[in-house]
């Protein structure tokens, strides 16, 4: 359990919101913004200072039912008037807007003057190429400065962003640009990755034969070499770098698009989650600004990529609060830098940081020795999420990262929320690797099969029962697939897909994706409960647990596992961990089969793709691949099926 530092719940974001309020504590606010829905997004559109160009006339239409819900009916708005022009207006202008760091060390900072300035230029280029509002854009770009100018230029003509994974092989581009319709791309020749350029434009030049639609592309030319496509491929610099850097912000109807994120699933193609511009900035309002704790003071960093969701949300609840996004170019941990990430937040002082449970892993194979050298006295908020945590890594992270100063708050959501389901805040108690209560406005519940809510430490189905704003209204182009995806296990309920308990005391645990679940004789069980058993012996340092055809049981549990460092994995090794997964968790549970790997599939967020180790290890067909950040690792666990044939 940890305890928030009272005079970091005195000076909190959310303390002087709860008192504007005159509410006085987070249950009753959540309580009321789920019963007064149009009352609590006012007041974050009003906590936010959003601007519209034109005032809307009802804020929520519900009428067609939740999964049609219409927000600030009538209104006009470009979310970079908020995002940048409202903080220049307060006299930002000449603060520090992006502060990055490349592989190499190298240094750049840009003021909100030249941020706004470039992601004019951006738009400004867009539009003297033909390109119209509500036409996509797509991006695929390294984590520069020009990337976050990027993604606010094509939002300032009124154009929808497509953001791309930096590491997409071409089918993976091919599929989102085609299915975005985009007309326009913006990239880099390349990025270094160890001090070797890898060549982005040449992937996407290969990727464009086969997406006639794209008729532009914008490179930023850090490393030279010929262009593939003179009509086509323009120099960023000469092209944007001379375009209007007061290109005036374009108008939008607030049901139209922002951004399309992709994200995959289990079967078909990718889904086109839609956001636009108002509710991309609520949410983060509420659960970056609010519930995270982010200020104007603060210096943020989160290393991702803009083609996840918490790109984006990164970039805007910075510009939101008027804070400094700290951006650092390659990974978290490298051969030589293993604590990468802590390094940079020391040398950069950085104030609010987020992390991952599985790079947490990573970190506690290392020595903590060089820890002791790094600055982290700065740090207030270390955030987290993409996956459950285990209780030693949590730990781990409050010692050496947090060193019980700083406070560990989790979050739970997706890219289809722009957010959060589940937080945790400065103002309760926490608990190891849980969630101190539900998201503002979300109307969170635990429901089992039959739509029944689930007793207090009952595990079932995440829902959300009051649609908020920033909870997508779209899959782009497929209105089916929306309503069957989301809205069809129970009527007028988004379904989210995680197993979640919520215990007495009010705190929620996120037990895994509803449909990576076992079911072993009759008995439910989520795999990071049988993760954290195998980890927590020190003995492994990642784990996949899955469900396989059993001739007994009708399914058993396997675990893929990747061995500590020094640990061999034989026979003996073998036989101790399986009993004890059935000492911690329960027999039943008791793995069939334990096998080693060097590493295991993995998204760019560190979230472990069991889907594709369980259909590696079948022989079944994994549907989409392009999330995965580490694609050779599926050939080690398919050979595993091959070695006991």
């Amino acid at each position: 359990m940890f305890q928030p530092d009272s005079d970091i719940q005195r000076s909190s974001t959310l303390t002087a919101f709860l008192n504007d309020c005159g509410i006085g504590s987070y249950e009753d606010l959540a309580h009321r913004a789920n019963e007064e829905p149009d009352w609590f997004w006012g007041r974050i559109i009003d906590h936010a200072g959003i601007r519209f160009s034109k005032p809307h006339t009802v804020l929520r239409d519900i009428s067609d039912g939740p999964e049609s819900i219409r927000w600030a009916i009538g209104a006009t708005l470009n979310l970079t008037e908020t995002c940048l022009d409202a903080r220049i207006h307060e006299g930002l202008g000449e603060k520090t807007a992006i502060d990055w760091v490349g592989e190499d060390g190298s240094r750049r900072r840009w003021t909100y003057f030249e941020l706004a300035a470039e992601a004019a230029r951006v738009a400004s280029a867009l539009d003297a190429r033909g390109v119209q509002p509500g036409q996509a854009v797509g991006i695929y770009m390294p984590m520069i400065p020009e990337i976050e100018a990027a993604l606010l230029g094509i939002a300032r003509l009124g154009a929808v962003a497509v953001p791309l994974f930096s590491g997409f092989a071409p089918h993976a581009i091919i599929s989102r640009l085609k299915d975005a319709g985009a007309v326009a791309v913006l990239t880099a020749d390349a990025t270094p990755r160890r001090g070797k350029p890898v060549w982005m434009e040449a992937m996407l030049a290969e990727a464009l034969t086969e997406v006639p639609s794209v008729h532009t592309v914008f490179s930023l030319r850090r490393f030279g070499g010929a262009v593939a496509d003179p009509a086509r491929d323009l120099d960023w610099t000469e092209t944007v770098g001379a375009a209007d850097p007061d290109f005036a912000a374009v108008a939008v109807k607030t049901e139209d698009p922002f951004l399309i994120a992709y994200t995959s699933g289990t079967t078909g193609r990718p889904k086109g989650v839609v956001h636009t511009h108002l509710g991309v900035q609520a949410k983060a309002t509420a659960d970056i600004l609010l519930c995270l704790d982010m200020k104007r003071d603060d210096r943020h960093l989160w290393m991702t990529d803009m083609g996840w969701v918490m790109g984006p949300l990164t970039l805007l609840s910075v510009l939101l609060s008027g804070a400094t996004l700290v951006l650092a170019e390659g990974a978290p941990s490298i051969p030589g830098d293993p604590f990468r990430l802590l390094r940079i937040a020391s040398e950069m002082q950085v104030t609010h940081i987020g992390v991952a449970p599985t790079l947490v892993r990573q970190f506690m194979t290392q020595s903590p020795e060089p820890l002791s050298a790094y600055d982290l006295a700065p740090l207030r908020i270390v955030a987290s999420t993409g996956e459950p945590w285990t209780e030693d890594a949590w730990l781990w992270q409050l010692d050496h990262i947090c060193r019980r100063r700083a406070v560990p708050l989790n979050i739970s959501g997706g890219t289809e929320l722009f957010g959060a389901i589940l937080t945790s805040t400065v103002l309760h108690e926490i608990k190891p690797g849980g969630f101190s209560a539900q998201a503002l406005g979300v109307g969170a519940r635990v429901l089992c099969e039959d739509g029944h809510e689930a007793a207090p430490g009952e595990v079932g189905e995440l829902v959300v029962t009051q649609p908020p704003l920033g909870l997508t209204s779209a899959i782009w182009g497929d209105r089916e697939r929306y309503l069957e995806t989301y809205w069809s296990t129970y009527p007028g309920i988004w379904r989210h897909g995680d197993w979640v308990r919520r215990d007495p005391d009010g705190t929620w645990y996120i037990l895994g994706r509803s449909d990576d679940t076992l079911n072993i004789a009759g008995k439910r069980i989520g795999p990071p409960e049988i993760e954290a058993a195998l980890t927590g012996t020190g003995e492994v340092v990642d784990a996949a647990a899955i469900a396989a055809p059993d001739d007994i049981k009708g399914v058993a549990v396997v675990c893929i596992c990747v061995a500590a460092p020094g640990v061999s994995p034989d026979a003996v090794l073998v036989e101790r961990l399986k009993d004890r997964v059935g000492e911690v968790v329960s027999k039943p549970f008791r793995p069939r089969e334990i096998h080693f790997v060097e590493a295991l599939p993995k998204t760019r967020t560190m979230k472990t793709m069991r889907r594709i180790v369980r259909a590696a290890f079948l022989g079944e067909d994994p549907g989409d691949l392009s999330s995965i950040s580490n694609p050779e690792t599926i050939r080690p666990i398919a050979d595993l099926r091959k070695d006991k044939t």
